[in-house]
């Protein structure tokens, strides 16, 4: 028992000297009964140590026991050190037996026959027996962690995270952290939790990492948990991480299977190929059948992004066993990722058969969305690339993205000296079609993905339609195809992230992502990501902001280094170099360094922003409980430090809904005298909510008069004076405001919109739709917001300046008739007739069917009163969507009100509109044509124009042309 205890502690030394001490004292005293409990107690830490040789020679001391209907216990620890030694047929013949056994009776042997079963791929036995285990267990002393763990781990194997009713019943996430309330320390539950996370990003609730802390915390010697930080580092890169915890596992266990996975893995991600392949030789020839080695190297090389890399062990695996079901889908996916798509359905579809009925989200899933690639998406080969999308979208497509993408190809191969081999670009109409094909899961923020040669991406006719510019996408994503070609995918996943957000920046000033805020809430909470955990970022909620810092960290770099750097730290780690190693060499710099450089550059960045951070809980509580409920005795300047401390723990705890507390908060902090600005404005707040306008006025204005400073402030306050009728002292306010934040994200919540509104009610056009343009300048993914300015533009003949906006309108979205017609018109007028001409023929191909304007241009015009009535949320609230959820709950309700017809919703005017502008495109087709030369077409298009339209003005004037 004492050994059993000092094992779960991870006293490995300890346990093993008292589990001989007990073996020897049953000898020595003759004492039969205590014997095999006390071989099976050694055995068991032997083999958690990897001491093979040592278990099985125990095993021959247990005689002929193990022979005919042994206690599943004992099967089920030598069975695994059968197997482990190469014994794969005796160790299986040993499973059978405990799984068949009759004779267990305690709760401990059903469990162990459950095991067994399990071992074997008997999942729904093994689930009933391990369920008859905890019926056992609960009729004597109590439900046993050991048992909830043993039934999660079950569950987890048999329904894989499919979202399904079934599964959810059986959640291994509940009964994982039920065994966590009888004890808060369990190993297997906590690993059962880092597991099941890794597996499935979309659980938020908590991180991978913190359940490996609770459990190495406290027993870091403890080999489970140091070979799940193994497997998680080096998925990561984290590859320090990673070596050190090999060499403690050397020390530990370096016998043990996994563990010589694991440095082989090592191995060959640092390029020691030989010291690798000699690791791997070294299990085959224990067991050339096992699979499992090549299997788990590849697996790493795939978390890592080194498909092709991965996709070679992966096809050993399953040459080695056919059937392993695991090997052939992580085969698929890699399959998948380099582009042999075909062969990925057949392979995951090989492991569906293989699974006997063990169900895996991310197979099952993936496997839907390829079967339903081959039904709906049609090929389009070019010379280097080849492009997968929807055939009604097809003639826009080749005329835009094909360009797009071969002109970035041409531009980065020329910046980078690397010009990367053919790539396939696949674009989905349904956005959780992407998500799944890139992630395996619905629900992935992302708008693009790069796998090296795939790129996936989501169609500018998504759901997320208008609301994201489809071009920053494209060209993003594409140079990953440039930076992991370049460093055969070897580069951490936030350098090649963070790159491409850099060029994002350089092609596009607009195209920087538009997270200020989210970066002064993360500034303000301490939660700007270490760059040795960025990496880890990018599985986890914050993976958007992980993207943000990634392209701020290359801006930095850039900026004091210079460009070329940057290509030789992806050559750097094209050879092997770890992330120290790189820094070292091309900065001089260790990663603590750059953090700490990091965050200063950070604060230059936000110097010039006033905006109250949306402060976090665990910030909160921090601050609350360092604060004294009394006031210091110290110089002013320390009062006024406390009291306003204080006001951020109420501005905390009133985000958190609770306004008992934070008035509490403010309270305290008004002992020492008037509340600091940032106290007023939160009064301010409540004032507003209680509807008590006049009191928020002049709290507002009380607050700036003390020096305060607030977007939100500001913009509630222009809101106020509005609403009494003052409309100039409601400009200043926007004005103001506008220096405290430009470009604010929330178009409905924007200095420079609702100024835009005032001043264009006023009939000051023009300085509305110059504060519309400084907007534009931060926000690329609006279309309204572009055409109304780029019109504006039009009617004052500036079309130098409107073809730019008409085109980055069209890189939001090209499925609209109106935008070619009035770009066309535009490109006309500066003479540039090829150019024109390509408008007004595309603006032919655009059906109703997917004009984005008869389909949605009603939920893309309203106001912040009709955006409150459909979505019945407060403005604050709406406040926190991004703009591709606010797209998606409006146009929900709109369905839910007006139903799938958009002419209910007033979309008749909008298709009127697109069959008037129909001969009109024919006409000013013809015009180019003659322009260019080209009669015959010219004709062609006139006869079009008037056989629709005879009053046709540019089809008339056409006419008159060619008969001049």
């Amino acid at each position: 028992m004492l050994a059993r205890c000092l094992l779960d502690k991870c006293d490995y030394d300890e346990a093993l000297s008292e589990a001989r001490r007990a073996l020897s004292d049953a000898r020595r005293l003759g004492d039969e009964k205590a014997l095999a409990p006390c071989i099976r107690g050694l055995a068991r830490i032997r083999l958690e140590l990897g001491h093979v040789p040592e278990v099985l020679a125990l095993q021959a001391q247990m005689g002929e026991r193990l022979e005919t209907e042994p206690d599943p216990r004992e099967a089920w620890i030598f069975a695994r050190a059968l197997i482990a030694s190469g014994r794969r047929e005796e160790g299986e013949a040993l499973l059978l037996r405990g799984a068949e056994s009759v004779a267990a009776s305690g709760w401990e042997e059903i469990l162990a026959r459950g095991l067994c079963q399990r071992e074997l791929g008997f999942i729904e036995r093994a689930a009933r027996t391990v369920t008859q285990a905890e019926k056992l267990a609960f009729d004597g002393d109590g439900v046993e962690p050991e048992i909830l763990v043993a039934l999660g781990e079950i569950y987890f194997e048999a329904y894989g995270e499919v979202h399904e009713t079934r599964s959810l019943l059986y959640s291994p996430g509940e009964l994982f952290r039920e065994a966590l309330e009888l004890d808060p320390e369990n190993q297997g539950a906590l690993l059962g939790l880092f597991r099941l996370y890794r597996f499935n990003w979309r659980r938020t609730r908590n991180t991978p990492s913190e359940f490996l802390g609770r459990l190495l915390g406290p027993r870091p010697d403890c080999i489970a948990g140091k070979i799940a930080e193994v497997s998680g580092a080096l998925d990561d890169g984290d590859l320090p991480t990673a070596r050190a915890g090999l060499v403690r596992l050397q020390d530990l266990a370096p016998g043990r299977r996994d563990v010589i996975v694991e440095k082989a893995a090592l191995a060959w991600v640092e390029h020691r190929r030989d010291d690798a392949q000699a690791w791997i030789d070294e299990l085959l020839a224990t067991d050339p059948t096992d699979s499992g080695p090549e299997r788990e190297i590849g697996k790493h090389l795939l978390e890592l992004y080194r498909f092709a890399e991965g996709l070679r062990f992966l096809e050993r695996s399953v040459e080695r066993d056919g059937g392993d079901h695991r090997a052939w889908t992580e085969l698929g996916r890699a399959q998948a990722n380099t582009g042999d798509e075909d062969s990925a359905r057949r392979s995951l579809q090989k492991a569906v058969d293989l699974a006997q009925g063990r169900r895996n989200a991310w197979r099952d899933n993936t496997l839907l969305v390829l079967e339903r690639m081959e039904k709906v998406q049609v090929d389009y080969p070019t010379e280097a690339l080849t492009f997968a999308w929807r055939a009604d979208a097809a003639p826009i497509y080749e005329v835009y993205l094909e360009d797009f993408y071969r002109s970035a190809r041409e531009e980065l191969s020329a910046r980078y000296g690397y010009t990367p081999g053919p790539a396939r670009i696949e674009v989905f109409r349904r956005w959780e079609d992407f998500s799944v094909r890139s992630t395996g899961f619905q629900g992935y923020p992302a708008l693009g993905v790069c796998f090296g040669p795939v790129v996936t991406a989501v169609s500018p006719l998504s759901e997320l339609r208008g609301s994201f510019s489809w071009a920053r996408t494209s060209y993003h994503e594409f140079t990953h195809v440039i930076h992991l070609g370049l460093s055969h995918n070897r580069c951490p996943r936030w350098i090649t992230e963070g790159l491409a957000t850099w060029e994002e920046g350089v092609k596009n000033p607009a195209w920087w992502r538009n997270l200020r805020r989210d970066l002064v809430d993360a500034r303000a909470n301490g939660r700007i990501f270490a760059i040795r955990r960025l990496n880890a970022a990018f599985r986890g909620p914050r993976v958007i902001f992980a993207y943000y810092q990634g392209g701020l960290l290359c801006k930095m770099m850039i900026e004091k280094h210079g460009f070329s750097p940057m290509v030789r730290m992806l050559e750097a780690f094209d050879r092997g170099a770890d992330l120290d190693g790189v820094l070292a060499e091309i900065f001089d710099a260790t990663p603590e360094e750059i953090d700490a450089e990091f965050e200063r550059f950070v604060d230059r960045e936000i110097a010039g922003l006033a905006i109250e951070p949306r402060w976090s809980r665990g910030h909160t509580l921090s601050l609350r409980f360092r604060l004294s409920r009394r006031p210091p005795e110290g110089p002013p300047k320390e009062l006024r430090t406390w009291a306003d401390d204080w006001c951020r723990v109420a501005r905390g705890i009133h985000l958190q809904g609770d306004r008992v507390g934070a008035e509490e908060a403010m309270r305290l902090a008004e002992l020492v005298g008037e509340l600091p600005p940032r106290g007023l404005f939160l009064r301010a707040e409540f004032a507003l909510a209680d509807e008590e306008p006049g009191a928020a006025k002049n709290l507002f204005r009380r607050g700036f008069e003390r020096g305060g400073e607030d977007y939100r402030a500001r913009m509630a306050l222009a809101a106020l004076e509005l609403s009494a009728g003052d409309r100039r002292k409601a400009e200043e306010q926007y004005l103001q405001a506008q220096k405290d934040f430009p470009g604010f994200p929330d178009s409905y919540f924007s200095a420079e919109l609702r100024l835009a509104e005032l001043l264009e009610e006023d009939g000051e056009l023009d300085r509305a739709n110059e504060m519309r343009r400084i907007w534009l300048g931060y926000n690329a993914g609006n279309y309204p917001v572009r055409i109304d300015v780029a019109e504006w533009l039009d009617e004052l003949g500036r079309y130098e300046e409107s073809v730019e906006l008409w085109q980055e309108g069209n890189e939001v979205d090209p499925f609209r008739r109106h935008l070619h017609y009035r770009w066309g018109q535009a490109f006309h007028a500066l003479g540039r007739f090829e150019e024109a001409e390509r408008e007004f023929r595309v603006g032919l191909l655009v059906t109703p069917e997917l004009d984005g304007d008869v389909q949605q241009a009603d939920a893309e015009g309203l106001s912040m009163v009709d955006v409150l009535d459909l979505t019945e949320m407060s403005e604050e609230d709406l406040q926190e969507l991004s703009p591709q959820e606010l797209k998606k709950r409006l146009t929900e309700a709109l369905r839910a009100r007006y139903g799938e017809n958009p002419e209910a919703a007033g979309g008749g005017a909008w298709l009127a509109r697109y069959h008037a502008e129909e001969p009109l495109l024919h006409g000013w087709q013809a015009l180019c044509f003659i322009e260019l030369g080209r009669m015959d077409e010219a004709r062609a298009a006139l006869e079009a124009a008037l056989d629709i339209d005879g009053k046709c003005v540019p089809a008339l004037e056409a006419e008159k042309r060619l008969t001049e």
